[in-house]
């Protein structure tokens, strides 16, 4: 039997939702903004903490937030993130009472921030636009499933060139010498979402580069052989089936 070809399956792992501002219609944004306030947030501002009230759904229009949680022993721990043009807070759309994780500003962005109350005003009057959330809500969910098999299924290696495959796959632009990811990662937010540690996410990084698979350019991933990158990703249990 056989079964999907290795990149097809590697790439399913952990694959991003649709940026939300961009599947919608202009007026669906217009009326967001109309309901909504921006405002800029400095690098590492708190957006919201664990336990707030989930009084606003937020948007990013420039920069990256980067939603966070605590371990066992306090320390924060970047669980996602989201991206120019998606949405984060999503407990204000499912009308849940306060924050499941806290939210930071990862690097100087501006948020637009849309009233919980506003917001379901709003989606009673638009059915298309509450489709369309609802549709982005399921896609987030559907790539933490996604995420929690990447973690089960593969070698922290893999884990690793998928996540930079991806990444480079939902926001990378063609420049010389391969498609750069215009965000910067830390190696410690690497291994918080791969369920790494950063001396591990610096080796494997070093390898790849050694490899040359990746590069550092301005703090941000570019990948330089995406074939040979996805063959570094191992599905245990899958390898002759793939091979096919």
């Amino acid at each position: 039997m056989v079964f999907a070809k290795k990149e097809e399956s590697a790439m399913r792992f952990g694959q991003r939702p649709t940026a939300v501002l961009k599947s919608l219609t202009l007026p669906q944004v217009d009326e967001l903004r109309a309901i909504g306030s921006t405002r800029s947030y400095r690098k590492n501002e708190s957006v919201y903490e664990l336990g707030q009230s989930a009084d606003a759904l937020y948007l990013v229009v420039r920069g990256r937030a980067r939603l966070r949680d605590r371990d066992w022993e306090g320390r924060d721990v970047t669980v996602s993130f989201a991206a120019g043009g998606e949405a984060f807070g999503l407990e204000a759309l499912a009308e849940m009472p306060r924050r499941v994780m806290a939210a930071t500003a990862a690097e100087s962005s501006e948020l637009l921030s849309v009233d919980a109350e506003a917001l379901r005003d709003l989606l009673a009057r638009d059915p298309a636009l509450t489709r369309g959330l609802l549709r982005y809500a399921a896609e987030v969910m559907t790539h933490m499933d996604e995420r929690i098999k990447m973690h089960a299924f593969l070698d922290v290696p893999s884990r690793l060139a998928g996540t930079i495959l991806w990444l480079a796959d939902q926001y990378g632009s063609a420049k010389e010498g391969g498609v750069e990811v215009p965000y910067w990662f830390t190696h410690q937010e690497m291994a918080d979402l791969i369920g790494s540690t950063r001396e591990t996410v610096t080796t494997v990084l070093a390898e790849f580069k050694r490899q040359g698979l990746v590069d550092n350019r301005n703090h941000h991933f570019l990948v330089m052989d995406r074939r040979a990158l996805t063959e570094r990703i191992r599905l245990p249990g899958f390898g002759q089936a793939l091979e096919g």
